[in-house]
């Protein structure tokens, strides 16, 4: 039978859908709730034994009360998230981290105490102010004078929740000093973690040293994945071109680490006739490699992507030493099953999807290969040949790979990258043949003083690389935007995706309908709003057919880029100071603008409310605008700062009939990483 052990690799989608289940919710289940759950289906699973199709419904119920059960656990260990002041305060702290910025530093504080008050259970993040150049080391206690904000509210409803990540993280916010950072202390006795975390700051100081800029920046994030230097613009030209996952140390790079150290020390091996015809190299620098994994997953930070990463290229390598292909579902699913038994949090995270579908698209992809070879990729003697098959595997990979994550991309980032199979040909086999087995050189070589010797080269690589990325991101159409899914829209395409992948028989091609349907039909029939007010009122954009039109009451760029990328990349217009828009849909007067969509807004900017509100579908003003009193005034909805405090994020759909507003707060429901609804008291604006 062609799905003959197919369905062990269900029961990590099942455990995937508990986690998403409990994370459904308007509110956390009851902390019985997942134990209880776990239970019932052990006991289901033991009454159904003897039957081969309720035991196996009763398996897929057990792995989603274990999922739902992990995550239950996962969110009810985490410290709560404190109320940070609103003003500048004196904070204090132990320094965990130093991370460099493309202009200045920022700290990672642990034990902090704000205004002398109770340590808080959660770091801080606070960044260096650019002219304080003094050297600041993990592990030593400093204090300055600061202005500290919770993370950012998603900045349109239903957008990504930044709360939600920094909760998980240990997190409970960031700010910026106002004064120089005093030290109060000298680093105390540091535990293991803070002399690797001084090690990987030294190792990228080194390196920033040997190759300043970007292209240094990009170096020390491939070794020591510390990518906090790479300028923006620099960061958003490989995003566009297609090479993100260059910068995000994970599969790839572990990968290359691992082949490279393998092949090399096999090769030292093999020098000698006596180790070659004695000893058993090929385990030994199996060995070699899955040691030299493991130090770099160290060295880069031990993050979700590069353990999962490593996990998997473990497994690879050792069934290369025992003949056997390891790379397999069943492997994947043992990484994912390990995974979300620790941090459930990340199904939802789009480097989860993105590198498991990648993975699973590969794995079945390459499965479908080997059933029906290819001429092209058959192995054969000569140059000519090796390097075409190379780069046929490296196209085939990454058509593989963007095809899988295209609905990830689409559903997190709004856009599609045309180029990225182009760009990674060239891309891709750089990072592998020159500029990583050049940084694993000069880490070896540091501890002598050499480094240089191997920096300069790995540079001239990273140099190549910043400028393919730069040069791809400007070709015409480098980004295609798409209209933005649902969740429902994006549930559909991976489900479709992991039934075409898992299934074997022809039964597979049942999962085009919901890949299709999710990726490419619903997504089409989602309505874009007009009208976007962020959660502070400090930006507030209107959407024509041509254009987006901007209210700023200051500089926002977090906010900018990600309107930006949900309404398409659109050119971005700041509303005219009086007049009428090119396109005549904006229309303004010192007493603020007509909006006219299927219907008008009034963006109103006189402190006097207006007297007449006939003909106007919603008023939006950046005051609060109580006692509305002129014709059809109340009737009208009306968006103003009291508006936004209570409920974040509003976005408003103009239609024949009116405005339908969508406000992001009451979308979240009631979870641990979300503030109390902002209510006013007498009138008092003293609580915000």
């Amino acid at each position: 039978m062609a799905e003959h052990g197919r369905f062990l690799a269900w029961l990590p989608v099942f455990m995937g859908a508990g986690v998403l289940r409990y994370f459904a919710a308007e509110k956390p289940a009851v902390p019985w709730l997942g134990p209880a759950m776990v239970a019932a289906a052990l006991v289901a699973v033991m009454a159904s034994r003897l039957w081969l199709a309720p035991r196996a419904v009763a398996l897929a119920g057990l792995a989603a009360a274990i999922g739902f059960a992990s995550a239950a656990l996962r969110t009810e260990r985490m410290a709560a998230m404190p109320d940070l002041p609103r003003h500048a305060a004196m904070i204090s702290g132990i320094i965990r981290a130093v991370e460099p910025l493309p202009a200045g530093r920022r700290l990672v504080l642990d034990d902090v105490r704000i205004d002398d008050a109770a340590a808080l259970s959660r770091r801080i993040r606070i960044r260096v102010r650019g002219t304080d150049r003094q050297a600041l080391l993990p592990g030593e206690r400093v204090s300055m004078k600061v202005l500290v904000r919770p993370p950012f509210a998603p900045t349109y409803p239903g957008g990504w929740d930044l709360r939600r990540d920094e909760f998980y993280a240990g997190l409970a916010g960031g700010g910026f000093a106002l004064s120089a950072v005093t030290r109060e202390s000298l680093p105390e006795a540091q535990g293991l973690s803070e002399r690797w975390q001084v090690l990987r700051e030294t190792i990228a100081g080194r390196i920033l040293a040997v190759l300043p800029g970007t292209t240094g920046a990009v170096a020390a994030t491939l070794l020591t994945g510390i990518a906090t230097a790479i300028p923006p613009d620099d960061r958003a030209a490989f995003a566009t071109a297609g090479l993100a996952h260059i910068l995000a140390v994970a599969g790839l790079h572990i990968g290359i680490v691992m082949s490279t150290v393998f092949a090399a020390s096999r090769a030292a091996l093999a020098l000698s006739r006596h180790t070659a015809l004695r000893w058993p190299i090929k385990e030994i620098a199996a060995v070699i490699a899955i040691a030299a994994g493991g130090g770099y997953m160290a060295l880069t930070g031990m993050h979700l992507p590069i353990i999962r990463s490593f996990a998997m290229a473990s497994l690879v390598t050792v069934g290369l030493v025992l003949g056997r292909r390891a790379l397999s579902l069943r492997g994947l699913g043992l990484a994912a099953t390990l995974l979300m038994l620790t941090q459930p949090e990340a199904v939802a995270d789009v480097s989860f999807q993105m590198s498991f579908a990648a993975v699973l698209v590969l794995i079945a992809g390459y499965e479908a290969i080997r059933q029906r070879p290819i001429v092209l990729l058959a192995r054969g003697a000569g140059f000519l040949r090796w390097l075409r098959r190379d780069l046929l595997l490296v196209a085939t990979t990454s058509l593989l790979a963007a095809a899988a994550t295209a609905p990830f991309v689409a559903y997190h980032f709004g856009q599609v990258q045309p180029y990225s199979v182009m760009a990674n040909l060239l891309a891709v086999p750089l990072t592998a043949f020159w500029v990583l087995p050049w940084g694993l050189a000069a880490l070896a070589l540091m501890p002598l003083g050499l480094a240089f010797l191997a920096l300069v080269p790995m540079g001239w690589g990273c140099a190549l690389l910043i400028g393919i990325a730069r040069l791809i991101s400007r070709l015409p159409a480098a980004t295609l935007a798409v209209p933005p899914e649902t969740r429902l829209a994006l549930a559909l395409a991976a489900f479709g995706l992991i039934w075409l992948c898992l299934w074997q028989s022809r039964l597979r091609l049942l999962g085009l309908v919901p890949l299709v349907i999710g990726a490419c039909v619903l997504p089409c029939l989602v309505t874009v709003p007009d009208l976007l007010v962020s959660p502070d009122l400090r930006i507030i954009a209107f959407r024509t057919p041509g254009a987006i039109y901007l209210l700023q009451a200051g500089k926002d760029d977090f906010t900018l880029g990600e309107w930006h990328r949900f309404f398409g990349a659109r050119t971005l217009r700041s509303f005219p100071a009086q007049g009428s828009s090119p396109d005549g849909k904006v229309v303004c007067s010192p007493d603020g603008c007509l909006l006219h969509g299927a219907s008008t807004a009034l963006l109103w900017r006189a402190e006097a409310p207006p007297e007449n509100c006939r003909g106007f579908a919603v008023l939006v003003t950046t005051d609060f605008l109580d006692g509305l009193s002129g014709p059809a005034c109340a009737e009208m909805p009306v968006i103003d700062r009291s508006t936004v405090r209570r409920v974040d994020a509003v976005s408003v759909r103009l239609t024949p009939k009116g405005a339908v507003l969508a406000e992001d707060r009451p979308l979240r429901g009631d979870w641990p990483w979300l503030p109390s609804p902002w209510r006013p008291e007498n009138g008092s604006d003293e609580h915000w």
